[in-house]
Protein backbone atom coordinates (compact mmCIF):
# COMPACT_ATOMS: atom_id res chain seq x y z
CA UNK A 1 0.00 0.00 0.00
CA UNK A 2 3.00 2.40 0.94
CA UNK A 3 4.56 1.58 -2.47
CA UNK A 4 0.98 2.59 -4.15
CA UNK A 5 0.84 5.94 -2.01
CA UNK A 6 3.96 6.47 -3.27
CA UNK A 7 3.51 6.43 -6.91
CA UNK A 8 -0.04 8.25 -6.81
CA UNK A 9 1.75 10.87 -5.24
CA UNK A 10 4.62 11.17 -7.42
CA UNK A 11 2.24 10.93 -10.91
CA UNK A 12 1.57 14.60 -10.79
CA UNK A 13 5.63 15.61 -10.51
CA UNK A 14 5.95 13.24 -13.50
CA UNK A 15 3.20 14.75 -15.54
CA UNK A 16 4.29 18.87 -14.68
CA UNK A 17 8.18 17.77 -15.43
CA UNK A 18 7.20 18.20 -18.83
CA UNK A 19 6.56 21.18 -21.74
CA UNK A 20 4.59 20.92 -24.64
CA UNK A 21 6.20 21.77 -28.06
CA UNK A 22 6.13 25.79 -28.45
CA UNK A 23 3.41 27.17 -30.58
CA UNK A 24 3.67 31.04 -30.99
CA UNK A 25 5.12 32.91 -33.69
CA UNK A 26 4.98 36.94 -34.36
CA UNK A 27 5.29 38.37 -38.36
CA UNK A 28 9.01 40.72 -38.78
CA UNK A 29 7.39 43.14 -41.37
CA UNK A 30 9.29 46.01 -41.22
CA UNK A 31 11.04 46.21 -44.73
CA UNK A 32 10.45 44.23 -47.79
CA UNK A 33 10.52 40.85 -46.18
CA UNK A 34 7.42 39.40 -44.04
CA UNK A 35 8.52 36.19 -41.88
CA UNK A 36 7.03 34.19 -39.05
CA UNK A 37 9.93 33.79 -36.58
CA UNK A 38 9.05 32.29 -32.72
CA UNK A 39 9.61 30.09 -30.27
CA UNK A 40 7.32 27.04 -32.71
CA UNK A 41 9.29 27.50 -35.56
CA UNK A 42 11.44 30.15 -37.92
CA UNK A 43 10.55 30.77 -41.32
CA UNK A 44 7.14 28.50 -41.69
CA UNK A 45 4.18 28.21 -39.70
CA UNK A 46 4.78 24.24 -39.37
CA UNK A 47 2.76 23.84 -42.53
CA UNK A 48 3.63 26.30 -45.40
CA UNK A 49 6.54 28.83 -46.36
CA UNK A 50 6.40 32.33 -44.11
CA UNK A 51 9.33 33.93 -45.58
CA UNK A 52 7.83 36.24 -48.08
CA UNK A 53 10.05 38.32 -50.24
CA UNK A 54 9.62 41.19 -51.49
CA UNK A 55 6.57 41.67 -48.91
CA UNK A 56 3.16 40.87 -50.50
CA UNK A 57 4.22 38.88 -53.64
CA UNK A 58 3.44 36.34 -51.90
CA UNK A 59 6.67 34.72 -53.49
CA UNK A 60 9.00 32.96 -50.48
CA UNK A 61 12.44 32.36 -50.73
CA UNK A 62 12.87 30.22 -47.91
CA UNK A 63 10.62 26.99 -46.53
CA UNK A 64 12.07 26.75 -43.10
CA UNK A 65 15.32 27.34 -40.42
CA UNK A 66 16.34 26.14 -37.44
CA UNK A 67 19.44 25.66 -34.76
CA UNK A 68 21.57 22.34 -34.97
CA UNK A 69 23.86 22.61 -32.07
CA UNK A 70 25.82 19.86 -30.54
CA UNK A 71 28.98 19.40 -28.08
CA UNK A 72 30.80 16.77 -25.68
CA UNK A 73 30.58 17.32 -22.21
CA UNK A 74 34.19 16.87 -19.81
CA UNK A 75 32.64 12.66 -19.15
CA UNK A 76 32.91 12.46 -23.13
CA UNK A 77 28.93 11.94 -23.06
CA UNK A 78 27.82 13.42 -26.50
CA UNK A 79 24.78 16.40 -26.08
CA UNK A 80 23.06 17.36 -29.03
CA UNK A 81 19.95 19.64 -29.55
CA UNK A 82 18.22 20.11 -33.67
CA UNK A 83 14.87 20.76 -35.30
CA UNK A 84 13.85 20.28 -38.82
CA UNK A 85 10.37 19.73 -39.61
CA UNK A 86 9.24 18.34 -36.13
CA UNK A 87 8.01 15.19 -37.72
CA UNK A 88 9.73 13.20 -35.46
CA UNK A 89 9.31 15.43 -32.64
CA UNK A 90 10.62 18.42 -30.62
CA UNK A 91 14.73 19.01 -29.00
CA UNK A 92 13.14 23.60 -27.86
CA UNK A 93 10.63 24.27 -25.74
CA UNK A 94 9.79 28.08 -24.87
CA UNK A 95 11.17 29.98 -21.72
CA UNK A 96 14.36 30.09 -19.86
CA UNK A 97 16.05 26.97 -18.11
CA UNK A 98 14.72 26.66 -14.86
CA UNK A 99 14.75 23.80 -11.77
CA UNK A 100 13.39 20.71 -13.73
CA UNK A 101 10.17 20.52 -11.56
CA UNK A 102 8.98 23.73 -13.00
CA UNK A 103 9.36 23.10 -16.78
CA UNK A 104 6.09 22.04 -17.21
CA UNK A 105 3.26 23.79 -19.22
CA UNK A 106 1.88 25.49 -16.18
CA UNK A 107 4.97 27.31 -14.83
CA UNK A 108 6.24 27.64 -18.07
CA UNK A 109 2.65 29.16 -19.29
CA UNK A 110 3.97 32.61 -20.06
CA UNK A 111 6.96 32.21 -22.16
CA UNK A 112 5.43 30.76 -25.58
CA UNK A 113 4.93 33.75 -26.39
CA UNK A 114 7.09 36.36 -28.70
CA UNK A 115 8.04 39.91 -27.72
CA UNK A 116 7.51 42.42 -31.02
CA UNK A 117 8.44 45.83 -30.98
CA UNK A 118 8.86 48.79 -33.35
CA UNK A 119 11.92 51.31 -32.87
CA UNK A 120 9.31 53.97 -32.59
CA UNK A 121 7.34 52.49 -29.83
CA UNK A 122 10.70 52.73 -27.67
CA UNK A 123 11.33 56.20 -29.26
CA UNK A 124 7.92 57.21 -27.96
CA UNK A 125 8.52 55.59 -24.85
CA UNK A 126 11.68 57.18 -23.88
CA UNK A 127 10.12 60.96 -25.15
CA UNK A 128 6.35 60.13 -23.20
CA UNK A 129 6.71 57.30 -20.63
CA UNK A 130 6.08 59.88 -17.70
CA UNK A 131 3.18 61.66 -18.80
CA UNK A 132 -0.42 61.14 -17.96
CA UNK A 133 -1.76 59.59 -21.57
CA UNK A 134 0.82 57.26 -22.39
CA UNK A 135 -0.13 53.28 -22.80
CA UNK A 136 2.64 51.30 -22.90
CA UNK A 137 2.92 48.51 -25.12
CA UNK A 138 2.70 44.93 -23.78
CA UNK A 139 6.06 44.15 -25.05
CA UNK A 140 7.62 47.28 -23.33
CA UNK A 141 5.67 46.29 -20.07
CA UNK A 142 6.46 42.82 -19.88
CA UNK A 143 9.48 42.87 -21.56
CA UNK A 144 11.56 39.41 -20.17
CA UNK A 145 14.28 41.26 -18.82
CA UNK A 146 15.02 39.33 -15.37
CA UNK A 147 13.91 34.96 -14.23
CA UNK A 148 12.16 34.45 -11.75
CA UNK A 149 15.24 33.17 -9.32
CA UNK A 150 12.87 31.30 -7.11
CA UNK A 151 12.06 28.69 -10.20
CA UNK A 152 16.34 28.81 -10.86
CA UNK A 153 15.54 31.03 -13.50
CA UNK A 154 18.79 33.65 -13.92
CA UNK A 155 18.31 36.86 -12.93
CA UNK A 156 18.87 38.83 -15.94
CA UNK A 157 17.43 38.00 -19.15
CA UNK A 158 16.89 39.91 -22.00
CA UNK A 159 18.81 42.98 -22.40
CA UNK A 160 17.14 46.73 -21.29
CA UNK A 161 18.56 49.77 -21.19
CA UNK A 162 18.67 50.81 -17.57
CA UNK A 163 18.17 54.63 -17.29
CA UNK A 164 18.51 55.00 -13.29
CA UNK A 165 21.32 51.93 -13.09
CA UNK A 166 19.64 50.14 -10.48
CA UNK A 167 19.71 46.93 -11.97
CA UNK A 168 16.00 46.55 -12.37
CA UNK A 169 14.11 47.28 -15.62
CA UNK A 170 11.28 48.98 -14.49
CA UNK A 171 9.66 50.62 -17.50
CA UNK A 172 7.95 53.09 -15.21
CA UNK A 173 10.93 54.89 -14.23
CA UNK A 174 11.87 55.08 -18.11
CA UNK A 175 13.56 51.52 -18.68
CA UNK A 176 13.08 50.38 -21.91
CA UNK A 177 14.33 47.17 -23.70
CA UNK A 178 17.69 47.26 -26.00
CA UNK A 179 16.46 46.31 -29.42
CA UNK A 180 18.47 46.63 -32.34
CA UNK A 181 16.82 47.67 -36.13
CA UNK A 182 13.79 49.51 -36.66
CA UNK A 183 11.63 46.62 -35.66
CA UNK A 184 12.73 43.52 -33.40
CA UNK A 185 10.83 40.14 -32.39
CA UNK A 186 12.45 38.51 -29.13
CA UNK A 187 12.29 35.03 -28.05
CA UNK A 188 13.81 32.60 -25.49
CA UNK A 189 13.44 28.85 -25.69
CA UNK A 190 15.64 26.09 -24.03
CA UNK A 191 16.40 22.47 -24.60
CA UNK A 192 15.83 21.04 -21.33
CA UNK A 193 11.90 20.94 -21.18
CA UNK A 194 11.90 17.21 -21.83
CA UNK A 195 13.72 14.70 -23.81
CA UNK A 196 14.90 15.60 -27.32
CA UNK A 197 12.45 13.75 -29.98
CA UNK A 198 14.05 15.12 -32.88
CA UNK A 199 17.59 13.92 -32.62
CA UNK A 200 17.61 11.96 -29.33
CA UNK A 201 20.70 13.54 -28.47
CA UNK A 202 21.25 14.31 -24.82
CA UNK A 203 20.38 18.04 -23.24
CA UNK A 204 23.13 20.17 -23.16
CA UNK A 205 21.15 22.86 -20.59
CA UNK A 206 20.97 25.73 -22.98
CA UNK A 207 18.97 28.45 -23.02
CA UNK A 208 18.47 30.04 -26.13
CA UNK A 209 18.19 34.30 -26.41
CA UNK A 210 17.17 35.44 -30.37
CA UNK A 211 16.41 38.43 -31.85
CA UNK A 212 15.30 38.91 -35.14
CA UNK A 213 15.52 42.57 -36.61
CA UNK A 214 15.52 44.45 -39.65
CA UNK A 215 15.75 47.74 -40.87
CA UNK A 216 13.53 49.85 -42.97
CA UNK A 217 15.66 51.29 -45.72
CA UNK A 218 13.46 52.15 -49.45
CA UNK A 219 16.62 53.36 -50.80
CA UNK A 220 19.44 50.03 -50.30
CA UNK A 221 17.56 47.26 -51.88
CA UNK A 222 20.30 44.88 -50.10
CA UNK A 223 19.60 46.51 -46.57
CA UNK A 224 15.55 46.19 -47.43
CA UNK A 225 15.16 42.69 -47.75
CA UNK A 226 17.41 41.42 -45.22
CA UNK A 227 16.54 39.84 -41.31
CA UNK A 228 19.06 39.81 -38.94
CA UNK A 229 19.56 37.34 -36.25
CA UNK A 230 21.27 37.27 -33.14
CA UNK A 231 21.53 34.07 -31.59
CA UNK A 232 23.09 33.73 -28.17
CA UNK A 233 23.58 30.26 -26.26
CA UNK A 234 23.50 30.26 -22.56
CA UNK A 235 25.21 27.15 -21.09
CA UNK A 236 22.91 27.22 -17.72
CA UNK A 237 23.36 23.17 -17.45
CA UNK A 238 25.83 21.19 -15.31
CA UNK A 239 28.39 20.57 -17.89
CA UNK A 240 31.23 22.20 -19.46
CA UNK A 241 30.91 21.24 -23.04
CA UNK A 242 33.79 20.84 -25.37
CA UNK A 243 33.97 20.93 -29.38
CA UNK A 244 30.85 22.99 -29.61
CA UNK A 245 29.39 23.75 -32.55
CA UNK A 246 26.35 25.93 -33.61
CA UNK A 247 24.64 25.51 -37.37
CA UNK A 248 22.34 27.03 -39.00
CA UNK A 249 19.93 24.55 -40.88
CA UNK A 250 17.36 25.89 -43.56
CA UNK A 251 15.27 24.66 -46.43
CA UNK A 252 15.49 27.69 -48.97
CA UNK A 253 12.87 26.86 -51.33
CA UNK A 254 13.62 29.47 -53.96
CA UNK A 255 10.15 30.00 -55.17
CA UNK A 256 9.40 27.09 -56.94
CA UNK A 257 11.16 24.01 -54.52
CA UNK A 258 12.37 22.01 -57.55
CA UNK A 259 14.53 23.58 -59.22
CA UNK A 260 17.15 24.94 -56.98
CA UNK A 261 20.94 24.36 -56.07
CA UNK A 262 22.96 25.79 -53.57
CA UNK A 263 26.22 26.93 -52.83
CA UNK A 264 28.63 28.83 -50.83
CA UNK A 265 31.40 31.71 -50.63
CA UNK A 266 34.00 30.91 -48.52
CA UNK A 267 36.08 34.20 -47.85
CA UNK A 268 31.97 35.83 -47.53
CA UNK A 269 30.86 33.30 -45.09
CA UNK A 270 28.03 33.19 -47.22
CA UNK A 271 25.79 29.83 -48.02
CA UNK A 272 23.06 30.15 -50.81
CA UNK A 273 20.54 29.17 -52.87
CA UNK A 274 20.01 29.80 -56.67
CA UNK A 275 17.95 28.69 -59.46
CA UNK A 276 18.91 25.64 -61.50
CA UNK A 277 17.91 27.68 -64.66
CA UNK A 278 16.52 30.87 -66.35
CA UNK A 279 13.00 30.51 -65.26
CA UNK A 280 11.47 29.76 -61.92
CA UNK A 281 8.17 27.95 -62.77
CA UNK A 282 4.45 27.74 -61.44
CA UNK A 283 2.75 30.39 -59.50
CA UNK A 284 5.35 30.12 -56.78
CA UNK A 285 8.14 30.57 -58.58
CA UNK A 286 10.19 33.88 -59.61
CA UNK A 287 9.42 33.63 -63.44
CA UNK A 288 12.15 34.87 -65.45
CA UNK A 289 15.72 35.82 -63.81
CA UNK A 290 15.02 34.55 -60.13
CA UNK A 291 16.83 35.84 -57.44
CA UNK A 292 19.10 34.35 -55.09
CA UNK A 293 18.96 33.96 -51.26
CA UNK A 294 21.77 33.77 -49.18
CA UNK A 295 22.63 33.24 -45.63
CA UNK A 296 25.91 34.80 -44.10
CA UNK A 297 27.63 34.47 -40.64
CA UNK A 298 28.38 38.14 -39.48
CA UNK A 299 30.45 37.63 -36.29
CA UNK A 300 32.17 34.17 -37.06
CA UNK A 301 33.45 32.13 -39.84
CA UNK A 302 31.30 29.43 -41.56
CA UNK A 303 33.46 26.98 -40.82
CA UNK A 304 31.41 23.81 -42.58
CA UNK A 305 29.00 23.91 -45.33
CA UNK A 306 27.29 20.74 -46.59
CA UNK A 307 24.48 19.77 -48.12
CA UNK A 308 22.75 15.70 -48.01
CA UNK A 309 20.43 14.31 -49.66
CA UNK A 310 16.42 13.98 -48.85
CA UNK A 311 16.73 9.96 -48.18
CA UNK A 312 18.33 8.13 -45.95
CA UNK A 313 21.85 6.92 -47.24
CA UNK A 314 24.80 7.50 -46.18
CA UNK A 315 24.52 11.11 -47.32
CA UNK A 316 20.90 11.92 -46.35
CA UNK A 317 18.85 12.35 -43.89
CA UNK A 318 20.15 12.20 -40.02
CA UNK A 319 18.71 9.80 -37.85
CA UNK A 320 20.65 9.96 -34.78
CA UNK A 321 22.71 12.27 -32.57
CA UNK A 322 25.85 11.31 -33.75
CA UNK A 323 24.58 11.89 -37.49
CA UNK A 324 23.59 15.22 -36.70
CA UNK A 325 26.61 16.11 -34.73
CA UNK A 326 29.19 14.34 -38.09
CA UNK A 327 26.64 17.16 -40.10
CA UNK A 328 28.06 19.72 -38.41
CA UNK A 329 31.58 18.90 -38.15
CA UNK A 330 31.73 18.01 -42.07
CA UNK A 331 31.31 14.27 -41.43
CA UNK A 332 28.80 11.84 -43.17
CA UNK A 333 26.70 9.31 -41.47
CA UNK A 334 29.51 6.48 -42.09
CA UNK A 335 31.84 8.46 -40.44
CA UNK A 336 33.51 9.45 -43.70
CA UNK A 337 35.02 13.13 -43.84
CA UNK A 338 33.51 15.43 -46.81
CA UNK A 339 36.06 14.92 -49.79
CA UNK A 340 36.32 17.35 -52.30
CA UNK A 341 33.72 17.72 -55.84
CA UNK A 342 31.46 15.53 -56.96
CA UNK A 343 28.69 14.68 -54.09
CA UNK A 344 31.10 15.29 -51.93
CA UNK A 345 31.39 11.44 -50.44
CA UNK A 346 34.14 10.30 -53.09
CA UNK A 347 31.38 10.09 -56.07
CA UNK A 348 29.77 11.61 -59.01
CA UNK A 349 31.91 13.87 -61.48
CA UNK A 350 34.79 15.57 -59.96
CA UNK A 351 35.14 13.83 -57.30
CA UNK A 352 38.86 13.24 -55.19
CA UNK A 353 39.64 11.39 -51.94
CA UNK A 354 40.63 15.10 -50.69
CA UNK A 355 39.22 16.16 -47.55
CA UNK A 356 37.49 19.47 -47.50
CA UNK A 357 35.23 21.78 -45.54
CA UNK A 358 32.92 23.25 -47.79
CA UNK A 359 30.96 21.58 -50.71
CA UNK A 360 30.29 23.86 -54.17
CA UNK A 361 32.51 26.44 -53.22
CA UNK A 362 33.06 27.02 -57.07
CA UNK A 363 36.33 28.62 -57.28
CA UNK A 364 36.37 30.26 -53.07
CA UNK A 365 38.21 27.49 -52.00
CA UNK A 366 41.81 28.37 -52.00
CA UNK A 367 42.74 24.99 -50.68
CA UNK A 368 41.43 23.92 -54.52
CA UNK A 369 41.98 25.13 -58.04
CA UNK A 370 39.30 22.93 -59.85
CA UNK A 371 35.29 24.84 -59.44
CA UNK A 372 33.20 23.07 -57.80
CA UNK A 373 29.17 23.55 -57.90
CA UNK A 374 26.01 21.90 -58.41
CA UNK A 375 27.10 22.93 -62.16
CA UNK A 376 30.14 21.12 -62.48
CA UNK A 377 28.89 18.02 -60.67
CA UNK A 378 26.13 17.73 -63.28
CA UNK A 379 23.83 17.73 -60.19
CA UNK A 380 19.98 18.15 -61.50
CA UNK A 381 18.14 20.85 -59.59
CA UNK A 382 15.75 19.92 -56.94
CA UNK A 383 14.75 20.56 -53.35
CA UNK A 384 17.95 21.48 -51.14
CA UNK A 385 18.35 22.09 -47.67
CA UNK A 386 22.28 23.27 -46.22
CA UNK A 387 23.79 23.34 -43.26
CA UNK A 388 26.77 25.64 -42.21
CA UNK A 389 28.20 25.57 -38.67
CA UNK A 390 31.02 27.50 -36.91
CA UNK A 391 33.33 26.07 -34.64
CA UNK A 392 34.63 24.39 -32.43
CA UNK A 393 34.30 26.40 -29.49
CA UNK A 394 33.91 25.54 -25.62
CA UNK A 395 30.71 26.32 -23.67
CA UNK A 396 31.77 26.28 -20.28
CA UNK A 397 28.80 25.91 -17.82
CA UNK A 398 27.91 29.63 -16.66
CA UNK A 399 29.31 31.04 -19.83
CA UNK A 400 27.68 32.05 -23.22
CA UNK A 401 28.42 32.29 -26.82
CA UNK A 402 26.70 34.74 -29.44
CA UNK A 403 26.34 33.66 -33.29
CA UNK A 404 24.95 36.54 -35.73
CA UNK A 405 23.76 36.26 -39.03
CA UNK A 406 21.60 37.54 -41.40
CA UNK A 407 19.19 36.36 -44.47
CA UNK A 408 20.26 38.54 -47.56
CA UNK A 409 18.14 38.64 -50.53
CA UNK A 410 19.31 39.62 -53.93
CA UNK A 411 16.95 39.61 -57.52
CA UNK A 412 18.26 40.70 -60.64
CA UNK A 413 15.31 40.78 -62.49
CA UNK A 414 16.89 41.98 -65.94
CA UNK A 415 19.88 40.57 -65.48
CA UNK A 416 22.16 44.43 -66.03
CA UNK A 417 24.31 43.54 -62.76
CA UNK A 418 25.18 40.22 -64.64
CA UNK A 419 22.80 37.73 -62.61
CA UNK A 420 21.39 37.40 -58.85
CA UNK A 421 24.17 35.13 -57.33
CA UNK A 422 26.86 38.13 -58.60
CA UNK A 423 24.14 40.94 -57.22
CA UNK A 424 23.96 38.59 -53.85
CA UNK A 425 28.11 38.78 -53.31
CA UNK A 426 27.89 42.23 -53.30
CA UNK A 427 24.97 42.90 -51.14
CA UNK A 428 26.44 40.37 -48.65
CA UNK A 429 29.52 42.37 -48.97
CA UNK A 430 27.28 45.35 -48.06
CA UNK A 431 25.68 44.12 -45.65
CA UNK A 432 28.78 43.04 -43.53
CA UNK A 433 30.31 46.72 -44.12
CA UNK A 434 27.16 48.12 -42.97
CA UNK A 435 27.24 45.79 -39.69
CA UNK A 436 30.77 46.91 -39.18
CA UNK A 437 30.03 50.15 -39.21
CA UNK A 438 27.45 49.77 -37.44
CA UNK A 439 29.36 48.54 -34.51
CA UNK A 440 31.94 50.99 -34.37
CA UNK A 441 29.25 53.43 -34.17
CA UNK A 442 27.59 51.80 -31.22
CA UNK A 443 31.06 51.51 -29.38
CA UNK A 444 31.25 55.43 -29.91
CA UNK A 445 28.22 56.13 -28.43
Amino acid sequence: MKKLLLTLLCLPLITLAQQSPPTAQGILDINGVATSVGPAAMCWDLNDAKYEVPKGSGIHSIFTHDLWIGGVDDGGQLRVTAQTYRQGGSDYWPGPVSDSIYHNDVDMAGWDRVWKINKTEIDDHIANYNSGTYIMPDAIENWPAHGDISKGQAPNLAPFIDVDNDGQYIPLNGDYPDIMGDQTVYIIKNDVGDIHTESDGEQLGLEIHIMFYAYRCDNYPELNHTVFVKTTLFNRGNHNLNNTYIGTWTDMDLGFYLDDYVGCHIPLNLGYTYNGDNDDETIMGYGFNPPAQGLVYLNGTMDKFMYYNNDFTVIGNPSSALDYYNYLRGIWKDNVPMTYGGDGHGGGTGATTNLCDYMFPDTTDVNFTTPWSEVTAGNIPADRRFLMSNGPFDLDTNTSYTLDYAFVFAWDSTNINGGSVPLLFNYTQNIQDFMMVLLIYLVLM
